[in-house]
């Protein structure tokens, strides 16, 4: 009987770590797809601005439609700088400043 249970915990315990490792592994894997989803938004918002002199209000200027459950959002900052954001977990997301060109972690 104590070898049985020895050994269900010692299952329960490698497929919690399984788990673990999996979900880590996913989450960084979507927030990199989501970082080049990002950067090809930028592609398209600078050009906009390189051909019209201005920024884009929203992402429907650039061919995007913005839906309230999109991941990537798009801020207009000023009439020269942009952010353009996506949550990574609950409560943290990836940030790009058009200023400094990178992607951060934290909210200026």
């Amino acid at each position: 009987m104590k070898g049985k249970f020895k050994f269900i915990l010692l299952a329960s315990f490698f497929a919690m770590v399984l788990f673990v490792g999996c979900s880590y592994f996913m989450r960084d894997t979507k927030a990199d797809n989501l970082i080049r989803q990002g950067n090809e938004l930028v592609k398209k918002i600078e050009t906009y601005k390189k051909e019209n002199g201005r920024l884009p209000n929203s992402m429907s200027d650039v061919g995007i439609d913005e839906k309230e459950d999109s991941p990537l959002h798009y801020e207009k900052k000023d009439s020269v700088n942009y952010i353009i954001s996506f949550g990574t977990s609950l409560g943290e997301s990836k940030i790009y400043y058009s200023d400094s060109k990178k992607w951060e972690e934290f909210y200026r």
